[in-house]
């Protein structure tokens, strides 16, 4: 009845202008339109959102469809018609061209009509456009290189280098140089501990002739303390350490576990592990505390899948993902592995325990769905204790296809500020890398290196791309091949804790001792303007994007005029009050406040520019200081990472 009740429904004349509304053609000539929100309403459009192909009357289920070109080079300003085809399940096709829909991930390179009709823009770079037909995706590439330019290849330290170099060639995109060593210093130290070089160690580094200081320095960053306190507190963000869903001690017994995880250099497969699988009093040390901020199967296999697989599959919680794969179905599944979590009070607060769990029902046939991870075959789970340990052994695996790709892309994005699949949580066939060759082979490096972050984040940082130079010429307008380095603003906690440090006043948080640093803190709920003003995650998600990175007037206005920042200049026992009361000269100062806040010398101009406060005070020297020490906090290069 169902089959014979599609075709009524789909020949029935009333129904002609909602069926042209949803698929862009009138089967049956004209009628008029069923009323919204009936039964007969909604079961088409359900049946439509399925992907059922309206045909003669019969409803055949649409199967695949294709674009041509799957691949074109554009010149700029050029065009490309595309033609889509629909292929059934009785293996008929028919152009859909007019009745898909379509979407560029980068307009500004190349965009797309409603029509399928593709327009190159000016930049050079790569655009992928999807197309979309009841329920099935597919992809075209679109490449625009820039005619007649001369690329210079540089010398490579590591594959990372080929495969960029590789990719400019071919889009005819020139590499800015390298970082000068000021440049370099202070963006490997921003990148890789949330701390600013002192003043003694930028000037140390500046006057070495050792060719190969970059790399020692790369290798005491990495072991230097701070790292383990900056990643801890970048994992807390994605790992909801929220000290109101998880309680005080909840929240430090979590920071200090992942603290220890990356102080240890724990594998990163071990890691993940450790927490898909995390069990205990949610005050113990350990990763527990996850799974009672997520109080929900199906909020804890979605949360799992986009932080560590990059897969969002809470899009198909509804309906089937609009731009991948995924349906209801998969959903279900993978949710059924969390079936088992539980949460029990004890005498030291709550618990988290596994149980033995179940398959879930489909949330519309009320069928039993199989438990099972995305894209693999159902796995028996009745003799399983703990489901979650199968999930597990299937995310770690080295055949899993997404867990390697997801963190080296997570960790790309951090270092460069753009991941080569951007947004760094949104792995799909649709949504293709800048650079797949590249991806794959940061992947391969990461697992052949057994996971070892440490060791795949010294590879990154020893390559000649990341020290490239913040300067453009000819590549100023390319945003996703990585040919010169992009300014960033520093998250909340690195931006007061610069400040603190440059003008030697430690920040007071409540009920802590003096001179911890904002990126010490496992209390995200800590009253804090500052940090709230600029972006501090409230933990709320697992993603990425509830850190917030745009610069806003508000930011500037309390740079220029807080009181707090402004009682930090001026403070007695301050840089500022320091350096007055020294005996250096006016030039000596100013060099050791660029070299504190900017790692660098002041050029002639800066030093001249700032002599001049100095003579406007006359015998005020303090106050000089002080404007000279003002002036730096309120520029971009300290407010950014270049």
């Amino acid at each position: 009845m169902e089959g014979r009740g599609r075709r009524v429904l789909a020949s029935s004349p009333e129904n002609s202008l909602l069926i042209q509304k949803a698929t862009g053609r009138i089967p049956h000539g004209g009628g008029k339109k069923i009323k919204e929100n009936t039964l007969p309403y909604k079961r088409l459009v359900r049946w439509i959102s399925e992907g059922m192909s309206l045909r003669s009357g019969h409803v055949y289920p649409v199967v695949a469809i294709e674009v041509e070109p799957k691949e074109t080079i554009l010149a700029p300003r050029g065009a490309q018609q595309l033609r889509v085809t629909a292929l059934d399940e009785k293996g008929r096709q028919r152009c859909v061209t007019a009745e898909a829909e379509y979407d560029s991930n980068v307009p500004t390179i190349a965009g797309v009509d409603r029509r399928g009709n593709v327009q190159g823009g000016d930049i050079p770079g790569e655009a992928a456009i999807l197309v979309r037909y009841m329920g099935q995706v597919t992809v075209c590439h679109v490449t625009l290189p820039r005619p007649g330019v001369q690329f210079p290849r540089p010398s490579e330290v590591n594959f990372i280098d080929k495969h960029v170099w590789n990719k400019l060639e071919r889009l005819g995109i020139p590499p800015s140089d390298l970082a000068d060593d000021a440049t370099f210093l202070r963006r490997v130290f921003l990148d890789t501990i949330g701390t600013l070089p002192m003043a003694a160690e930028a000037r140390a580094f500046l006057a070495s002739a050792d060719p190969n200081k970059r790399a020692k320095l790369i290798d005491q960053l990495l072991d230097r303390p701070e790292y383990a306190d900056y990643w801890a507190m970048r994992w807390a963000d994605l790992l909801r350490v929220d000290r109101d869903a998880l309680t005080a001690a909840g929240a430090v017994a979590m920071t200090r576990w992942l603290r220890r995880q990356f102080d240890e250099n724990r594998p990163y497969d071990e890691f993940v592990r450790d927490i898909v699988t995390a069990k205990g009093a949610v005050t113990a040390e350990g990763p527990a505390g996850l799974f009672k901020a997520l109080d929900k199967a199906d909020l804890m296999s979605r949360s799992i899948s986009q932080l560590f697989l990059g897969v969002r599959i809470e899009c198909a919680q509804c309906h089937h993902h609009p731009s991948e794969k995924w349906g209801r179905d998969d959903y279900v599944a993978l949710a059924g592995f969390f079936t088992g979590v539980a949460r029990k009070a004890g005498p030291g607060g709550e618990t988290i325990v596994a149980g033995p769990g179940q398959d879930l029902q489909h949330p519309r046939t009320g069928k039993p769905i199989p438990t099972r991870a995305l894209g693999a075959s159902p796995r028996a789970l009745a003799d399983q204790v703990d489901r979650r340990r199968v999930l597990a052994d299937w995310m770690t695996s080295p055949d899993n296809p997404f867990l390697a790709l997801a963190i080296v892309n997570r960790l790309w994005a951090h270092y460069f500020g753009r991941g080569l699949i951007d947004p760094i949580d949104d792995l799909r066939a649709t949504n293709p890398a800048t650079n797949e060759p590249l991806l794959d082979d940061l992947a391969r490096h990461l697992k052949e290196g057994k996971y070892d972050l440490k060791a795949f984040v010294r590879t990154v940082l020893n390559s000649r791309v990341y020290q490239l130079g913040p300067q453009t010429h000819a590549n100023a307008s390319d945003e996703q091949n990585f040919s010169h380095a992009m300014p960033r603003t520093l998250p909340a906690e690195v931006l007061l804790d610069a400040i603190s440090q440059t003008t030697n006043v430690p920040e007071k948080f409540n009920g802590w001792p003096e001179g911890v640093r904002a990126i010490q803190l496992w209390d995200n709920r800590m009253p804090s303007y500052f940090l709230k003003l600029f972006g501090r995650p409230v933990r709320a998600s697992v993603c990425e994007c509830e850190r917030s990175n745009e610069p806003s007037i508000a930011q500037a206005l309390h740079q220029m005029n807080a009181p707090e920042i402004a009682a930090k200049i001026h403070s007695r026992r301050g840089t500022a009050r320091k350096l007055a009361d020294s005996d250096k000269t006016p030039t000596a100062i100013i060099d050791d406040l660029y070299l504190g806040l900017l790692a660098r010398m002041p050029t002639r101009v800066d030093r001249e520019v700032m002599l001049d406060l100095f003579r406007e005070t006359g015998t005020n020297r303090r106050a000089a200081v002080e404007d000279v020490l003002w002036t730096l906090l309120n520029t971009k290069e300290f407010v950014y990472n270049h």
